[in-house]
């Protein structure tokens, strides 16, 4: 395998799963395995580990890799266990498809324990998400305007970024008042091109965005773009790049004083909708995912404060008519 054996394994795994995987998944995967690899070339050079060959890595190897990453400090912050899991998770389908089934059998029986983050997703508020659009009016422009049509479509139709970066003007349906979602994660391999009916609440947000998008494109000359959300650069149109999305809501951060990432509002979109009273099963088909597990694990999950509230409504019913319980003497 050369100078970097767990460099050509990984990528190999990569070239195998491109026929199960989705391309953003590949390249997410790569940037992972890519920071995996130089640990392990930094603790094969201290001697922490025998070997740099996946496919002869010793339970004592997987155990130092394992503590390198649980105890790798960036900014003198630990990762998140969830971050851990997923590292780990790589770790172990790399080996896997080196015939190597020592990691697999160390995490099933319980040698390595990663434990969980005991956090809630996160999402914002009602009275957050409001903020954040009347922020978006008051930086105005296209900015503004972009961001307020953002913010409203992955809330109220609960889409991961990408899909609406990646968007064409097509996949908007006013007449029948529909979104497709033409580049779903994974497509092409299980993810679904699918189009959802837009609610009345997020149609007024539409129809001020296409006509500040007709405006900003005539200001520029331009009669037509095929993108939904168009970069409009001195030399073409495109759709947005993903960094370059990412900055577009800098203004409306520091306007609102919330920070907020894209991702932020496809799990708010699902966290409103499941303390309303919507069903988990329900929420999670609209999300389109395949389990609720999914769902409650990474997206939304019953808030706490609604539970103990209505546990002490109960207690309330229940008791304080009692004699020996009197509302008067508490």
């Amino acid at each position: 395998m050369g100078l970097y054996p767990f460099v050509c394994a990984y990528r190999r795994y990569l070239k195998n799963a491109r026929a199960r995987l989705g391309e953003g998944t590949i390249d997410e995967r790569e940037r992972k395995l890519h920071f995996i690899s130089k640990v392990v070339l930094s603790l094969s050079e201290q001697g922490k580990m025998s070997i740099s060959n996946p496919s002869k890595f010793t339970e004592d190897d997987i155990i130092e890799l394992f503590l390198a990453l649980k105890n790798r400090s960036v900014n003198g912050k630990l990762p998140k266990r969830s971050t851990l899991r997923k590292q780990m998770q790589l770790l172990k389908d790399v080996c896997l498809d080196c015939k190597n089934r020592k990691v697999e059998d160390m995490l099933r029986d319980g040698r390595i324990r990663i434990g969980s983050d005991n956090t809630e997703p996160f999402s914002l508020y009602r009275e957050d998400l409001v903020a954040v659009l009347q922020a978006c009016k008051q930086v105005g422009g296209w900015k503004g305007e972009a961001c307020c049509f953002a913010t409203a479509m992955l809330t109220f139709l609960r889409l991961r970024p990408g899909e609406l970066q990646q968007a064409s003007l097509r996949d908007l349906d006013t007449r029948k008042w529909t979104f497709l979602v033409a580049n779903p994660k994974g497509k092409g391999i299980y993810g679904e091109v699918k189009r959802l009916p837009i609610p009345d609440v997020l149609k007024p947000f539409v129809l001020d965005f296409l006509k500040a998008r007709n405006e900003m494109l005539a200001s520029k000359g331009i009669k037509s773009a095929e993108p939904l959300i168009p970069a409009v650069s001195c030399h073409d149109v495109n759709n947005y790049a993903q960094q370059a999305f990412g900055r577009l809501k800098k203004q409306v951060m520091l306007e609102a004083s919330i920070p907020f990432k894209w991702k932020d509002f496809r799990l708010t979109g699902g966290q409103l909708a499941l303390d309303e009273g919507v069903p988990i099963e329900q929420v999670s088909q609209s999300m389109r995912h395949a389990s609720t597990k999914t769902t409650e694990r990474y997206y939304c999950r019953a808030r706490a404060d609604p539970a103990f509230a209505n546990v002490n409504e109960t207690y309330n019913r229940m008791f304080l008519d009692e004699p020996a319980i009197n509302a008067k003497s508490v």
